[in-house]
């Protein structure tokens, strides 16, 4: 079901919303860990690394995996990204491919695939299956895309995302927070990432339930406008977890927002959507702009009047991760998986 981030999971002091779903977040945490424990996992014969939130929505996930699989692929690996393809119906594996399309694949599919070519992203709700069928055409590493709260498919190693600005909000799991599962299960991972747009500078603090002796990583993001929108007025809208964070980031690019619009994570644009928003920019003179996500969700005949405007990660920024993970992968899976 698609969901709009309540402002109230982010506030500093918890609300009275918050106060009030407590004990539906005690149930649904209690109900996450009985499946983790109860779930029997199938280990892959190669390297299998994930990328995830312990938070809902609102890492930069999806460019944060196109940079690594693109990063670590040019250190000799041949990725495959299996992802389980949000609002699709098919459990069957498949690779993604020049034919597909987003009401098949998922809108995050559709941005790996355009970003890192074709069969490179798997996507299936049995992510075993897609592991198993990855490897047979080739792949010497898997990278799980949102899998820190996939138990099956077993990992050698979890990377957890965290937004340099809203961190984990109020630190309760949801419906009263934006916590997947128990802030004690953050020790889980074996590599933390802050994301973000913000200059790096210095390492951001150590979240609580974050053991000291684990790396943490601060990569940093940046919006690519095109030129054209320099000069012009324009209606922002988006479904992503944190849609400020884009309205924001725009404004830091110099860019006009005469007004925004969001819509919940995932969402898949009606006619109707799309209508008012043309209505909307027309009556302010202005252009229609959103993410590379969103644009993957528009119908094929309005995405030539929406600007899209890609988020990439800033290489620097990434390459400590790249080799810590590098090195690490190396000494799992041994000389005859790499290169």
């Amino acid at each position: 079901m698609p969901l709009t981030t309540p402002r109230f999971w982010y506030q500093r002091r918890r609300s009275w919303q918050a106060w009030l779903l407590w004990p539906l977040a005690w149930l649904y945490g209690r109900a996450v860990t009985l499946h983790r424990r109860s779930t029997r996992r199938w280990r892959c014969p190669v390297p299998v690394l994930s990328i995830g939130n312990l938070t809902l929505g609102g890492t930069g996930k999806t460019p944060l995996g196109i940079a690594l699989a693109k990063g670590l692929g040019e250190r000799g690996w041949r990725v495959a990204v299996l992802l389980r393809g949000y609002g699709t119906r098919s459990s069957h594996s498949c690779p993604v491919t020049a034919a597909s399309s987003c009401s098949e694949v998922g809108d995050e599919a559709m941005e790996y695939a355009q970003s890192l070519g074709e069969g490179v992203a798997w996507v299936g709700s049995n992510r075993c299956q897609s592991a198993a069928l990855a490897v047979a055409a080739g792949a010497t590493l898997i990278l799980l895309d949102d899998g820190l709260q996939h138990w099956r498919l077993a990992r050698d190693l979890d990377l957890s995302l965290l937004d340099r600005h809203h961190e984990l909000g109020n630190r309760l799991v949801f419906p009263a927070g934006p916590l997947r599962e128990p802030l004690d299960q953050l020790a889980r991972a074996d590599g933390l990432v802050f994301t973000g747009a913000e200059p790096v500078g210095q390492m951001p603090p150590i979240p609580a339930g974050w053991p000291s002796h684990k790396p943490r990583f601060a990569v940093r993001f940046c919006l690519e406008p095109p030129p054209q929108l320099q000069q012009q007025r324009l209606v922002a809208f988006c479904g992503i977890g944190l849609p400020e964070k884009f309205f924001s980031a725009l404004r830091s690019c110099g860019l006009e927002l005469v007004a925004t619009e969001s819509f919940p994570d995932h969402h898949v644009y009606a006619d109707s959507d799309l209508q008012f928003l043309l209505d909307l920019a027309h009556a302010n003179g202005a252009c229609l702009v959103t993410t590379v996500k969103d644009g993957q969700r528009l119908p094929h005949r309005f995405r030539e009047v929406v600007s899209l405007v890609p988020l990439r990660v800033v290489p620097a920024t990434l390459t400590p991760l790249l080799n810590w993970l590098d090195q690490r992968l190396v000494a799992l899976a041994g000389a005859q998986f790499h290169g």
